[in-house]
């Protein structure tokens, strides 16, 4: 980070920062992993803990504040079919006694907007807010799946480094967007310890009422605990789910 960047431009990075694990860090911290000098990281710091857009903990470390939460969560709201979202996730959660979970895409990014916390013996889950790639995962590859237009999709996995997070990730731009018509003729995707080792997951598009992909219900599971016999039953379950939201999603 340079220091030509303006001071609107140091919040927002410190902030993001703020957003990474783990999530608790000193003026010094701050200062040495975005190159911000660190008198002007203090006092970005001070004006935000006026705000309560942050805290500072008892060892001196800064958080994301309570204000900022109240910020973000509105982001829940605005989002159309949010409460329906959270109805189906949950409703289809207990019907098959699993993880699941519902992402959206915008602006080009892939974000998790919700997960059930129905409780399980092991949960594979991810935080609201999280960010997924787009070439390993069930919601990163069912969603960029359906991305249009498709001249551009080929542009962004060619323009994207794929990294590898695991031994099955694909790396290879070609590969991927087989992958990706795979899913389109199939109409979900299977991520089979492709961005975690251990872990299975099945993503369903969700789409708008014009035809666009809105975003991806998903289920994960270990797959070690995972019963392979019964994978049409949860594609079934999902794509009931993923048709109900769809109904609300305008």
């Amino acid at each position: 980070m340079t220091e030509k960047m303006t001071a609107i431009g140091k919040s927002i990075e410190i902030m993001k920062l703020l957003s990474e694990p783990p999530y608790a860090f000193t003026v010094l911290d701050i200062s040495q992993k975005l190159k911000i000098n660190r008198t002007t990281v203090h006092r970005i710091l001070i004006e935000f803990q006026a705000h309560y857009i942050v805290v500072q903990n008892e060892d001196r470390k800064y958080t994301i504040g309570p204000e900022l939460y109240h910020i973000g969560s509105k982001y829940l709201y605005k989002t159309k079919g949010f409460n329906v979202i959270k109805e189906v996730v949950e409703k289809v959660a207990i019907q098959l006694k699993q993880n699941i979970g519902y992402t959206i895409i915008e602006k080009g990014r892939i974000m998790n907007l919700y997960e059930s916390e129905l409780t399980m013996p092991v949960k594979i889950t991810y935080e609201h807010g999280s960010f997924f790639p787009i070439h390993c995962g069930a919601y990163g590859k069912t969603i960029m799946a359906y991305y249009k237009p498709i001249l551009e999709l080929d542009k962004i996995v060619r323009n994207t480094t794929l990294v590898a997070k695991t031994e099955k990730t694909i790396t290879d731009p070609d590969l991927l967007l087989a992958e990706y018509k795979k899913i389109r003729m199939q109409g979900y995707g299977i991520s089979d310890e492709e961005n975690m080792k251990g872990a299975f997951g099945i993503g369903v598009p969700v789409f708008k009422e014009e035809g666009d992909i809105h975003g991806c219900i998903g289920l994960a599971a270990l797959k070690s605990a995972f019963d392979e016999q019964e994978l049409e039953t949860y594609i079934k379950v999902l794509k009931r789910g993923a048709k109900e939201i769809s109904k609300y999603i305008i």
